[in-house]
Parts: C-alpha cells; sequence; structure tokens
C-alpha cells in the first residue's frame, strides 16, 4: 500500500473517532437567568383633594409639670426610677421631718390642755364663777393651739412628695441625703394621653378657622404617618407677628408621640376637585429632587422600571399629589425601591398595592 493511501487511511480513522467523541461529551446546560428583583405596585390615580394651609408648631402634653419641693428639707427617701409610670398621689420622696414631728406631739398636748382649761372655764361660767372674758379668752387659746398643731401637720405632708396626676417620670435630679431648697425641681412628670398642637397661622386665614375642625399633624419621627387632631382653641390676641396662634388636640392613647416634638400641621379649607396622587412610600426624596420608579411592559412585555423626576403636591392621608411628571394609570413602585436602577427588569409580587389602596 503507497504512502498516501495510508496516511488517507489514518485521517479517515481520526475522523470516526473524533465524531464519537463529540456525540458522547455531555451537552453543558445553558446558564439560568438571574431571578427578577420583585417589587409592589400601586397605581398614580386621580383622587379627591382638599386645599391646605400649613403651619408649624409644637407638641405639648396636656399634662406636664416639674416636680419640686414645696418647703426645704433633706432627703431621706426616694420612691421612684427614672422613667417609671405612677399615679396621682404615689409617693416619690420623703424629707426629713423629725423635727415637725416632735412639734407636732408638743402641740398635741398643747391642744389638750388648752381643751381642758376652755371645758373648765365654761364650767364656771354656767356657775357664775368665771366671766364671759375668760370663756372668750379660753376658746383663743384653744383655737390658736389648734390652727398651730394644723400648721405643722400641713408642713409635715408637704415634706412627703406626691405625684400630683397620672404619667410617666422623667430622669431623677436628686438623691438621698441631698438638701432641698424650696421650688428645687426633682423630676418632670408627663402626662401625654393627650397632647396639645400648638400652632401659627397668618392672621388672614383667622376667619376660615373654627374650633372644632379637624387638623393632620405631622412629624418627623413618622414621616409616613398624619396624626388627626381638632381645634380646641384659638388666641383672641393677635401677635405682633401678624399671626393667629392655634391649638388644636390630639389623642394619642398609646403614647407614640412625644411632647415637645415639632410638627407640621394641615388644615383643609376647600376641596378642589380630583388630583394626580400616589402612596407617599412611592416617593424617593434626594437632595438632587423627588423621584418615583414606574413600570412598564418593555417589547418583550416584561415589566422595566424607570425614574422619573416628580414635583410634588399637597399629602393627604398616606397619600401625596404628584404635580409634575406622571399620568394616572401608571404603576408606581412603593417597596423595594432601593434595589432598583433604570432599565431593570422586575416582577410584580402577589400582594401588590395597585389591588389594595
Amino acid at each position: 500500500m503507497s504512502t498516501s493511501k495510508i496516511m488517507g487511511l489514518a485521517l479517515v480513522i481520526a475522523l470516526a473517532i473524533g465524531a464519537v467523541i463529540v456525540h458522547r461529551a455531555p451537552v453543558q446546560a445553558a446558564p439560568e437567568a438571574a431571578p427578577l428583583t420583585k417589587v409592589a405596585l400601586a397605581q398614580a390615580r386621580l383622587k379627591p383633594a382638599n386645599q391646605f394651609f400649613s403651619g408649624v408648631g409644637e407638641l405639648e402634653a396636656a399634662s406636664q409639670v416639674q416636680v419640686s419641693a414645696e418647703v426645704g428639707g433633706r432627703v431621706t427617701h426616694i420612691n421612684f426610677t427614672s422613667g417609671s409610670r405612677v399615679k396621682a398621689g404615689d409617693i416619690l420622696a420623703t424629707l426629713n421631718a423629725a423635727p415637725e414631728q416632735a412639734e407636732q406631739v408638743r402641740l398635741q398636748a398643747q391642744v389638750r390642755n388648752a381643751q381642758i382649761i376652755l371645758q373648765r372655764v365654761g364650767g364656771l361660767v354656767r356657775e357664775n364663777a368665771a366671766t364671759q372674758e375668760q370663756l372668750d379668752n379660753a376658746r383663743a387659746a384653744y383655737d390658736m393651739a389648734r390652727g398651730e398643731l394644723q400648721k405643722t401637720v400641713a408642713l409635715i405632708a408637704q415634706k412627703t412628695i406626691r405625684a400630683p396626676f397620672d404619667g410617666v417620670l422623667g430622669i431623677r435630679r436628686v438623691n438621698e441625703g441631698q438638701y432641698l431648697n424650696v421650688g428645687e425641681r426633682i423630676v418632670s412628670l408627663v402626662n401625654s394621653r393627650t397632647l396639645f398642637v400648638n400652632f401659627a397661622l397668618d392672621e388672614q386665614l383667622s376667619r376660615r378657622l373654627n374650633p372644632g375642625q379637624t387638623v393632620s399633624v405631622w412629624v418627623d419621627a413618622y414621616p409616613d404617618r398624619p396624626f388627626q387632631a381638632r381645634i380646641t382653641a384659638l388666641d383672641p390676641l393677635i401677635a405682633g407677628s401678624r399671626t393667629v396662634q392655634v391649638q388644636a388636640t390630639l389623642a394619642n392613647p398609646e403614647a407614640t408621640l412625644r411632647a415637645g416634638m415639632y410638627a407640621s400641621v394641615n388644615v383643609a379649607d376647600t376641596q378642589v376637585g380630583d388630583v394626580l396622587m400616589v402612596p407617599e412610600t412611592a416617593v424617593a426624596y434626594t437632595a438632587y429632587g423627588d423621584t418615583v420608579f414606574i413600570a412598564r411592559p418593555d417589547d418583550k412585555q416584561a415589566l422595566v422600571v424607570k425614574r422619573v423626576a416628580v414635583k410634588l403636591g399637597e399629602r393627604q392621608a398616606g397619600w401625596v399629589q404628584i404635580a409634575e411628571g406622571l399620568q394616572a394609570g401608571d404603576q408606581v413602585v412603593v417597596s423595594g425601591q432601593l434595589k432598583l436602577s433604570d432599565g431593570m427588569p422586575v416582577q410584580a409580587t402577589d400582594d401588590t398595592l395597585a389591588t389594595r389602596l
């Protein structure tokens, strides 16, 4: 056999073996697609809205006081801890009352003695053995002794410092053994189950304010949650700043809010018709402006998100007005925004807010 034939036969055999190897090689699976980011969606919709005028104020507890000493004395007992809840009448602290208690014993003896003298003189007067003047003097001595005793008893009572109403105590300011001067602060006591919202509005708005009117209150600690209060008082005097002072009362049964918080207040005025609104949780607030993510199907009918700049209007019960940037019916992302970027495909979760809001 010639050399060329041998080389040709070897090439055919090599190709055949290669084909078998390729045929038997396992087929590698195609890489799986990354799971889609899940988001909750809500629909931008037209909702009836009111025109508001706004003010800034502060929350104040309806009952709050700095518990202080009415009389001076050394602290012998402290019966509370900072931050504890107390009832009206609970003893908070006791001052040394030993001198007054000794004085009380002495005065009690004086009262008994004056009473005996008064009874004796009264008997003598009935027997014409004493004058009316002597009886009057005996009665005056008795009344004076009783007055001194009552004064001492009251002083002893003042050395037992009690909670004037139910509430929560602040930070303790005294220690056992410390001498307290009259008026020196012991602890703050606050009952915040009811709060006052004190705020100011332009004097021109005073004619549109009435007791009983509902206002919405917003605080930084709960930016997505409005609290409802009712106007209870309008100051009849206009301040030098040409503003009217307004006080609204807010129920706070769970003590969610704290006295001293700053508050933004919206007072509903007139209804302005339907406006475009989205849930407040859809809005991302940044130094570069307010934005929302909208979700729309692409050419392949997959949901894709896009960041859109918006101009906001008034807030109302968890919703915010969109003055510019969206159209009614747009699907906006209300949770999961931190994981998103422009053009990212997403999957709407089963609990999408579009069906619940």
